[in-house]
């Protein structure tokens, strides 16, 4: 079951720039049909024949449509399950290609490139993420229904580049819990705060 800590960590990063997407051009409809016959096998993640069936059609899928950003992202949660961090980049920084300014794809990359060891890439993304999020943040009104995702995000980023002074200046904003949702994320960046950055990566990916 660890696997899935790491697949919501992909579907829940993904929804907003899976929004930015919605504006894109239509996917082929013949690449529509095969991505169509993953859904029942998100229900096996567990197990890797099914896994592999379903990038199969993935793969396929995009082979049809090389700009089906569903296709990619969804490989995502099936190259997690079997732990192909590798291949995982590379459906990520597709998904980029396609939608180049979405901080949260940029996140994901991080933590991927740091989970392969790869310190100096990672480490780039972190910071683009962070470049894209901060403008974005400034001018948000506090009730936008991204805010507090995106606020996530952030958190992760400045972890993950050991900026702790910024990290403890984003806590210290945040505003007492009037929500469930403000209280979870509060108590979630205070919890990261306390992880290293090895135990905050293996934590969202599942190997903890």
């Amino acid at each position: 079951m660890t696997t899935l800590k790491f697949i919501f960590i992909f579907l829940l990063i993904g929804l907003y720039s899976c929004g930015q997407n919605s504006a894109k051009q239509e996917v082929n409809p013949a690449a529509t049909a095969l991505t169509n016959k993953i859904i029942l096998l998100v229900n096996y993640l567990e197990n890797a024949d099914s896994c592999k069936k379903a990038l199969s059609y993935l793969d396929s899928a995009t082979t049809i449509d090389s700009n089906c950003f569903l296709c990619y992202h969804d490989k995502l949660m099936f190259l997690s399950s079997l732990r192909e961090f590798d291949k995982a980049i590379l459906a990520i920084n597709n998904c980029i290609r396609i939608v180049p300014n979405a901080n949260d794809l940029y996140l994901t990359g991080g933590i991927l490139y740091a989970k392969t060891g790869d310190s100096t890439l990672s480490k780039k993304y972190f910071e683009k993420s962070l470049a894209i999020l901060n403008p974005v943040l400034d001018t948000m009104n506090v009730n936008n229904s991204n805010y507090l995702m995106l606020l996530g995000n952030k958190a992760v980023n400045l972890i993950m580049l050991g900026k702790d002074n910024q990290l403890n200046e984003l806590i210290n904003k945040l505003p007492d819990a009037q929500t469930d949702l403000e209280l979870k994320l509060k108590k979630n960046i205070l919890a990261k705060r306390n992880m290293s950055k090895n135990e905050l990566i293996n934590r969202i990916t599942g190997d903890q």
